[in-house]
């Protein structure tokens, strides 16, 4: 009859069997599925499933999914509230919600990951919403997210450079370190390439590393680099792979280093004063030199003459400010020839190879011409030379270096005295120019040193000596600030420090010359008392010099009687009075006495008298009263 409608029982019970076999394994996958599964129904949305782990996650009973409509259920309730949002569901065969948050039972809060599937079984529509847990997934997003921020903050605030480029050395980042040590904005960077920037010098060097970059992965070295300004400066650089179209660099400014390194081999063979050769230099210049193809090689010693009375008494940078002159004018003389370098204090040398010794004498002489147009501090430059020339090479060089020296220091001799007397002079001037009181006050106290020497028979030679130290005894307040030396009102605790200072800075400036060397030690000592309170060393008595005690007296005197702005001189009566009060205790008891006794009661009033300096003499002109 055909094909039988009613199927055979035998492939009927097949059937079913492998149905529920297939049933059987749905159910196992639905029940040990590790992501939580909802069945709804496809018209209504009510849930006719809800596996085990979903269960679980939320934390409800299975009776409390059963029966309901999904949008019932509290965790569902924000994104699919209503009968819109499952319409949605209905008409789309996938839906898919990348971080659904979703509340447990217990409060706690989730995030899932929602897909809804359509699909057909059993020749009816189906909907099978999936839901997966990605809570930790998010927390460690969210954890790698502050952490990039973290590090992101750290390398925008880091004190040195750090800039990402691309294999062609283009800026693709770069932190406000990196456009703080560049001068360049980030937006300027980022349209520029690093070879923009590298100074030419260093151009090799920069490529070399580049290229090793991107062979090896990792890269350090120094670059040379323009600022935006046009300063050169100096890079360190530290360069690592990030992935195989960008490179991290890491980038700190070592221009201070460097200068510092230059600094210390510049001036381990230059005179930081003057910029020429130092000592160091000169001796190993000199073995260089020392060859047979440099002869005939000669040598030029130049010694600076009064620099240390220079520095006593106009100061420090008066004395450098001779001593540059000085650089200059032999730099000068030599025109280019020589080697000069500063050998001591006040010593240059000069090495002249391929120089006869006429050509030496000439610059020799053509350095001592052109330091006598000089003056500093109203001091006239004055340079004493000596030279020598080795001629064949059994000459030891060393001994043509001390024929040289040796020769300077016999002119220096001869040129020195000269030199120290007409700066004494100058001295004297000087400080005069800077007090008019200082000035009459010296005069009236040589004056009065004379008168006493003479009624203590000293003889001629003494009395003008004794004259002189009355005139010069104030000489180290050369070095003392004019506005203390002119102030009008009454010292201070420190300037009256600042004023002690004279009789030593009289003694350094009047012991460094042959002519007044004796004197030096009356000006030392002419502010010691006789009981030993005085200063600068408190001697007493006589272990203080006869005519240190003489000007102690002439200048107490004269100071007592003298006009001030904040006092009127005292008369000479209470002058007397004053002087005997403190006989035996800050005066020379006999000097008092004949001064008071010998010398006042025919001198009358002391008048300033005129002070001539000139040539190599002080010279007083006074009148005496019979």
């Amino acid at each position: 009859m055909g094909n039988n409608i009613n199927e055979r029982p035998d492939n009927r019970k097949r059937t079913e069997k492998a149905l529920k076999a297939s049933e059987t394994r749905y159910r196992r996958l639905f029940e040990a599925a590790k992501d939580g599964i909802i069945i709804l129904d496809p018209k209504t949305g009510i849930i006719q499933d809800v596996n085990p782990f979903l269960i679980n996650l939320l934390g409800y009973s299975k009776e409390q999914f059963k029966d309901r409509a999904i949008w019932d259920i509290g965790s569902f309730k924000d994104r699919l509230s209503n009968r819109e949002n499952f319409s949605e569901l209905q008409d789309n065969d996938y839906i898919r919600y990348e971080d659904m948050p979703l509340q447990t039972a217990s409060g706690k809060l989730i995030n899932v990951e929602f897909v809804s599937n359509v699909y057909m079984e059993n020749n009816k529509k189906v909907i099978q919403c999936n839901i997966r847990d990605i809570t930790a997934r998010k927390i460690a997003e969210r954890a790698l997210f502050e952490s990039k921020k973290k590090y992101s903050i750290y390398i925008e605030n880091a004190p040195y450079g750090i800039f990402v480029i691309d294999e062609k050395g283009m800026y693709l980042d770069a932190n406000k370190a990196t456009t703080k040590i560049t001068g360049y904005s980030s937006i300027e960077l980022l349209k520029m390439s690093i070879k923009d920037i590298i100074a030419e010098e260093s151009i090799i060097t920069a490529t070399k590393l580049f290229k090793s970059l991107l062979k090896k992965g990792s890269v350090s070295g120094e670059i040379k680099y323009m600022h935006k300004n046009g300063s050169m400066r100096w890079w360190n650089v530290d360069a690592v792979k990030l992935n195989e179209h960008s490179y991290l660099v890491f980038t700190s400014d070592i221009t201070g280093k460097k200068k510092s390194e230059a600094d210390l081999i510049y001036y381990g063979y230059h005179d930081y004063l003057t910029g020429l050769y130092n000592r160091r230099f000169h001796e190993e210049e000199l073995k260089k030199l020392d060859k047979k193809s440099n002869l005939p090689l000669s040598v030029i010693m130049c010694d600076i003459n009064g620099l240390k009375l220079i520095n006593d008494s106009f100061g420090h940078d008066s004395g450098d400010r001779l001593l540059i002159k000085a650089a200059e004018i032999i730099k000068k003389a030599c025109a280019k020839n020589g080697v000069i370098s500063r050998i001591g204090g006040d010593e240059f040398a000069v090495l002249l190879p391929n120089t006869s010794v006429e050509e030496a004498v000439e610059i020799a002489a053509h350095i001592k011409e052109l330091a006598s147009e000089v003056t500093v501090a109203n001091v006239e430059l004055t340079i004493s030379c000596g030279y020598d020339t080795k001629k064949n090479e059994k000459q030891e060089i060393l001994e043509v270096l001390a024929n040289a020296e040796n020769h300077m220091y016999i002119h220096k001799v001869y040129e020195r005295s000269s030199m120290r007397s007409k700066t004494i002079d100058l001295i004297m001037n000087t400080l005069f120019e800077k007090s008019k009181r200082e000035s009459m006050h010296s005069n009236r106290v040589s004056t009065i040193c004379k008168a006493i020497a003479q009624k203590m028979d000293f003889n001629a030679d003494d009395v003008n000596q004794i004259r002189i130290a009355g005139l010069i005894h104030d000489i180290g307040k050369i070095g003392i600030d004019e506005k203390i030396l002119n102030k009008e009102e009454r010292l201070d605790v420190d300037e009256k420090k600042e004023i002690e200072k004279h009789p030593e800075i009289g003694w350094r400036i009047l012991s460094s010359t042959n002519e007044f060397s004796e004197l030096a030690q009356f000006v030392l000592d002419h502010h010691e008392k006789w009981d030993g309170s005085g200063y600068p060393n408190g001697i007493k008595g006589e272990m203080i010099p006869l005519e240190a005690r003489i000007i102690s007296v002439a200048d107490a005197y004269d100071a007592m009687t003298s006009k001030r702005s904040y006092r009127v001189g005292i008369t000479q009566e209470e002058a007397i009075n004053e002087l005997r009060r403190c006989s035996g205790t800050q005066f020379d008891p006999k000097i008092v006495e004949v001064f008071v006794n010998q010398v006042l009661p025919y001198a009358g009033d002391f008048k300033e008298d005129k002070c001539l300096l000139s040539g190599n003499v002080l010279k007083v002109e006074t009148k005496d009263k019979a």
